[in-house]
């Protein structure tokens, strides 16, 4: 027993050290006469799975490459959250940032450097996370005579990592939300077909959207794809967005769905196929809430394959029980049921599902 613990202690740590998806998102140092709104904003991905403690920026004099500033993110203002990617944005009103010629800001997780970017040239720092290290110039920068008040310098662009953004300057600052013209592409968080009645309803939402027209439906039941319908997509966005079809003429059998994602431009992409079968259910499954993440209410669709005692169950982060919504004896079929949050806090919850032994469980994002 002992043995095990120690593999899963050294699986856990392996797991929890590693190098964290995060970069520098926005920075304002200087403008047209006193300096005003300095700030630093970094983005990070997956941070609940980090000690934020362990994230440090250290700003540099470019003069002689001395450290002069350290923090830490876990004293930086939450901000922006994409639920899709689960990246999330930090800042922190930093007053007196150096104003270049050059100068610069390292980002660090624990002991490791993540980044040593410059502006106004390049230098070697001195101290810090960033000791004896180069540091990459931006290519941008502000400065007194031509930089607004209320402006910045950001990465733009679309992508998830910071390499698929560009530097840009003289944008309207943003600190805890994305930048100006930075977005991430359609992303789809879920896609799901359930029996209601005898219709087959799908749902699917999105965590971001970039020059999305829509998504054509297409059905198969022999793998002759048809489209059934289409529905139109939000263009841009940086918020999630809930989506629903129903098909009310599917043929009885196993049919199966995907959806083609049209950009404005003519380029598409497909989604994963879901497969359903138009007759009884005959798989125990609990189906991703829709819409999710909600407030205060989300539907929560469920299929048994036989008669049995069923309990559907809402429980916190920590394992507490916050909701009953099912507890007793149904036939084969499927089932929805609404879940309303009003009397919860903003938070991670988890619905489960029981019946004859069998056990799901998914994920809920109620957000206030």
């Amino acid at each position: 027993m002992k043995k095990l613990l120690l593999i899963l202690f050294v699986f856990a740590t392996a797991l929890y050290s590693q190098i964290p998806n995060c970069w520098i998102n926005e920075i304002h140092y200087d403008n047209v006469g006193a300096d005003v709104g300095e700030f630093v904003e970094i983005a990070i991905q997956n941070p609940e799975n980090y000690n934020l403690s362990d994230f440090s920026v250290v700003l540099y004099n470019g003069n002689g490459g001395k450290s002069y500033n350290t923090s830490q993110i876990n004293t930086y203002t939450q901000g922006y959250l994409d639920v899709g990617t689960n990246i999330q944005l930090f800042y922190s009103n930093i007053s007196g940032i150096q104003n270049g010629s050059p100068d610069g800001i390292a980002l660090g997780y624990k002991t490791t450097l993540i980044q040593f970017l410059s502006y106004e040239g390049t230098f070697t720092g001195l101290g810090g996370i960033a000791d004896g290290i180069q540091s990459t110039d931006i290519g941008v920068f502000e400065d007194e005579p031509t930089t607004p008040v209320g402006s910045s310098i950001g990465l733009t662009g679309t992508g998830t990592t910071y390499d698929n953004f560009t530097w840009t300057n003289f944008s309207d600052d943003t600190p805890g939300q994305p930048n100006t013209s930075q977005l991430l592409p359609v992303e789809l968080t879920n896609f799901d077909a359930m029996l209601v009645g005898n219709k087959v309803q799908l749902n699917w939402s999105t965590a971001t959207e970039v020059n999305n027209y829509g998504f054509e439906i297409l059905r198969s039941t022999q793998n002759d794809w048809q489209k059934i319908g289409f529905v139109a997509g939000h263009g841009n966005s940086n918020s999630p967005k809930d989506y629903s079809f129903t098909d009310a003429n599917a043929p009885k059998g196993n049919v199966s769905f995907k959806l083609k994602q049209v950009d404005t431009d003519g380029n598409f992409t497909y989604s994963d196929v879901v497969t359903v079968n138009n007759a009884l259910a005959k798989s125990f499954k609990l189906y991703s809430p829709y819409p999710n993440p909600f407030n205060p209410s989300t539907t929560i669709k469920y299929s048994i394959p036989s008669a049995s005692n069923v309990t559907l169950k809402i429980y916190d982060v920590i394992g507490n029980e916050v909701a009953s919504l099912v507890n007793e004896k149904k036939d084969a079929g499927g089932y929805e049921v609404n879940f309303n949050a009003k009397n919860l806090p903003s938070g991670i919850y988890f619905s489960t599902l029981r019946s004859n032994g069998n056990v799901q469980t998914q994920k809920l994002l109620l957000i206030k």
